[in-house]
């Protein structure tokens, strides 16, 4: 059915204040930002912004919901290798990319400064990853059963390998020790993450195989 007017203009004013609280939570954090403060912004009443939500914690899931949603354009399906090592790096790199752009870092810092007193905010932002992670989990799980990956559970490994993406090198991006890497360096962190994945999580005839050639070469 198709979207009344109406309803469009009450979608269009939500996506509005969504904007306008994001960009004021990140700036000046979540404590010292008031719905008065965001109702200004938005050049409106504080009556008509409770209309759309209905508390200041109800609004900061919703910027959650907002910046962590995955998108069409998050990842470059055309360029997806098929081969499963080429398929990891790509995944790996473009999911650092997504998670060091300006919004998703800020979440991060937001999240983490309100994790004790709004612990909502860490299960929003987790619940809505979880997709992405469980549809990444299906590769792994096919890569397992091709017998390119020994057994194990898929969604771990998931973990697992994006760990190995962002390391240190997230925290440190976080805590503004040093600035975002560039496409490329998230691309080299990403291939040499796929390598050590690879020697923990490689059938065992693989590994075999592996050795063989390393040795032949020593040789």
């Amino acid at each position: 059915m198709p979207e009344t007017p109406r309803a469009a203009r009450k979608d269009r004013k939500r996506s509005e204040i969504v904007a306008i609280a994001r960009d004021m939570f990140f700036k000046d954090g979540y404590a010292h930002t008031s719905m008065s403060q965001i109702a200004a912004a938005l050049g409106g009443s504080k009556g008509t912004l409770y209309a759309y939500f209905r508390s200041k914690q109800e609004l900061l899931l919703a910027v959650v919901q907002d910046v962590v949603t995955p998108q069409p354009d998050d990842y470059d399906w055309s360029a997806m290798p098929k081969e499963f090592r080429a398929w990891l790096a790509w995944f790996g790199a473009a999911s650092m990319k997504r998670i060091t752009t300006y919004n998703y870092l800020s979440l991060q810092r937001l999240a983490a400064g309100e994790a004790l007193r709004f612990p909502e905010i860490g299960r929003t932002f987790y619940d809505a990853i979880a997709p992405s992670y469980e549809m990444a989990s299906q590769f792994f799980a096919e890569a397992m059963e091709a017998g390119v990956l020994r057994r194990a559970n898929a969604l771990h490994a998931v973990h697992e390998f994006l760990e190995l993406c962002a390391g240190w090198t997230l925290r440190r991006v976080i805590w503004n020790i040093q600035p975002t890497p560039s496409d490329a360096e998230w691309e080299k962190a990403a291939r040499e993450a796929a390598a050590v994945f690879m020697d923990g999580y490689a059938a065992r005839q693989q590994q075999r195989t592996s050795a063989k050639k390393k040795t032949k070469r020593r040789g």
